[in-house]
């Protein structure tokens, strides 16, 4: 085996003793004895909960589709191995846009679930666990079921956050949120205090995304840069293509 598996931050290397590229529509799990098997989406983790040195490799790359589009209510069922930012290119142009994303669009929607990432807009939205309605999950039991707040809620509620150790995700349905424009209105604040920036925070609770950088080792310890963004109100919804997906 030649390929070498990493996360995002690229340490460590790792070399799994399988890899399993199947189609997890049809197929079970494999039987791989005694090593322990983990689901890999992108490698996007920041740390090494993606990687399975000496066990067994899941991969969902060949989980690549869109499956249902509602919209008029805002809900996406969508495969585990798609990427956030290909389905961006497919809600954007409908007026939709996923409620959480993090700081890169190459996380795939297993991934996402699986590490309950959070974005830049937590404190409205909450981490992507929140908008997740339901999903298919294939247990190495060969079992598949279909897990919701209703249906299997203790392994529902174990999966988000759960890092695959439930089982792989197959697919998943994910409620939306409206947008009218694919445009951003962003500012960048400096500030010199600590006060400052609470007096700024307290002051953006109508933006949808917030973030600071705060350069502790500054003359006071609290000089820095406030960002602050939110969907316009109105603009084009641009037209775009899903590449690598398509819609059933």
């Amino acid at each position: 085996m030649t390929k070498s598996y990493q996360s995002w931050n690229k340490i460590p290397s790792c070399k799994p003793s399988q890899v399993h590229i199947d189609d997890w529509r049809f197929e079970n799990l494999p039987a791989s004895g005694k090593l322990p098997m983990t689901p890999f989406g992108n490698g996007r983790s920041y740390g090494d909960v993606c990687l399975n040195k000496d066990g067994a490799l899941l991969e969902s790359a060949q989980l690549n589709r869109m499956m249902e589009f509602n919209r008029q209510e805002g809900r996406l069922i969508v495969e585990a191995g798609v990427q956030l930012g290909e389905i961006l290119e497919l809600l954007i142009p409908a007026g939709w846009f996923l409620p959480v994303i993090p700081g890169t669009r190459f996380v795939t929607i297993g991934g996402a679930i699986a590490n309950d990432i959070h974005g830049k807009n937590h404190q409205l939205k909450g981490s992507f666990g929140a908008h997740v309605e339901r999903f298919e999950l294939l247990r190495s039991s060969g079992e598949r079921l279909i897990c919701s707040r209703q249906q299997h809620p203790d392994l529902f509620s174990a999966t988000i956050g759960g890092l695959g150790l439930t089982g792989m995700i197959i697919w998943a349905e994910i409620n939306l949120m409206p947008v009218n424009s694919n445009r951003m209105e962003f500012e960048e604040i400096p500030f010199h205090s600590l006060t400052e920036f609470q007096n700024i925070n307290q002051q953006s609770s109508d933006w949808e995304y917030t973030v600071a950088w705060i350069d502790c080792l500054s003359q006071g310890g609290g000089r820095g840069i406030y960002s602050r963004g939110r969907h316009a109100n109105d603009g084009e919804l641009q037209k775009a293509q899903a590449n690598g997906c398509r819609l059933r």
